[in-house]
């Protein structure tokens, strides 16, 4: 089936005007344009296309880009009234296709020929997270947090009002796992908490990771890892110092490492690399602390950060972190969710795509990282 509409490339290069390194702007049209989350792989068809919602037309729905056209493909054609789909713009390892919910249903979507199929209608009561699957493509894990909207205003959103509020509600959470071939779902995990953030490993079919939520220094322990196939749960690199703050946890995509970063007390922030099991920990200092830093890397060689207003690059070396060198600036104002760059690297490490609001609308930017770290 044909895309339900193409648009031509609206992509522009130019020279950042700090850096001078080679910047590719995505995306030009007037309404909002959100690449996939750091977490989630939103690239197929051998890394040359990837998957981002846009807003185009006042509606929200699923498109991909060619990265080396630059050609714009609409995937879904969602309607233009009541609650818009929510798209998770991440690729079944093993199976051609993407996930979303749409009026509390999760639907697949084939990525060549765009048919779709329902495969688990969430039950009411409670608000849907997103839906990434496992290394096996076998099954799409999600969480749900018990609706608490009657008792706590939140828009989290909006510079997460309400979070403390809802931190303290203690809403009831499931984490789920649907099949993909089928077979409905099954609840994995359950606690009297908010979590989410549940990421499955690249690589490792019955291992997740999901976080207890809220204000970093309210939650007792931030990363958990998940063994579905034990159904046991257990923590990962716990607080050691009082007022330490951890999360922006991500995997790496060799499934055996997580990435991580750590707010100190002393006002620096250090990056972490563990293995799921609790060994193998590295962890030094990179940046100072506040501003918004979201972090990611494919490895332990090279992190990228958007704290302030710039793209960051980090360089591992062997004790400790290089840098931070400046790959470009973002410009963006934080100001809502999307709208923060949430940088992360594309699979082969030589760019790095990130959203900025700096035009007015949030967009899609490609950063070329040169050879030279210096």
């Amino acid at each position: 089936m044909k895309p339900f509409r193409i648009y031509p490339s609206e992509r522009t290069t130019f020279k950042d005007r700090v850096s001078g390194v080679t910047i590719h702007k995505l995306t030009q049209y007037l309404g909002h344009s959100i690449h996939p989350y750091f977490t989630n792989n939103g690239w197929y068809d051998n890394n040359q296309k990837m998957l981002f919602t846009s807003h185009r037309g006042n509606v929200s729905n699923l498109h991909s880009i060619d990265i080396v056209s630059g050609e714009i493909s609409q995937l879904t054609d969602m309607p233009g009234y009541g609650k818009p789909a929510s798209f998770s713009n991440h690729v079944n390892p093993v199976r051609n296709e993407t996930y979303y919910w749409h009026n509390n249903c999760a639907y697949a979507i084939d990525l060549h020929t765009l048919e779709t199929r329902p495969l688990w209608v969430a039950p009411r009561g409670f608000t849907t997270g997103s839906l990434i699957s496992g290394a096996d493509g076998k099954y799409v894990y999600t969480y749900l947090n018990e609706d608490v909207s009657d008792r706590v205003y939140t828009n989290l959103t909006a510079g997460y009002i309400g979070m403390r509020e809802l931190f303290l509600a203690r809403p009831k959470t499931k984490i789920i796992r649907i099949s993909t071939e089928g077979y409905g779902a099954e609840v994995v995990w359950e606690e009297d908490c908010w979590a989410n953030h549940v990421n499955p490993s690249y690589t490792q079919p019955n291992i997740i990771t999901f976080a207890h939520e809220g204000p970093w220094e309210l939650v007792e322990h931030r990363i958990w890892v998940l063994d579905v196939d034990a159904g046991k749960a257990y923590k990962l690199r716990e607080r050691r110092v009082e007022g330490e703050k951890i999360g922006h946890e991500y995997w790496h995509l060799d499934g055996i490492h997580v990435g991580y970063q750590v707010h100190k007390p002393d006002g620096h922030s250090y990056f972490g690399f563990i293995k799921y099991d609790g060994t193998g920990e590295i962890e030094a200092p990179a940046v100072r602390y506040p501003g918004p830093d979201h972090i990611h890397s494919n490895d332990f060689n090279l992190v990228v950060s958007d704290s302030g207003k710039t793209i960051k690059l980090y360089r591992y070396n062997g004790t400790g972190f290089d840098g931070p060198r400046i790959l470009c600036m973002h410009d963006g104002s934080f100001h809502f969710g999307f709208a923060h760059p949430h940088p992360r690297f594309t699979p082969d490490g030589r760019n790095v795509v990130f959203n900025s609001d700096a035009s007015g609308y949030c967009n899609i930017y490609m950063a070329e990282i040169p050879e030279d770290f210096y």
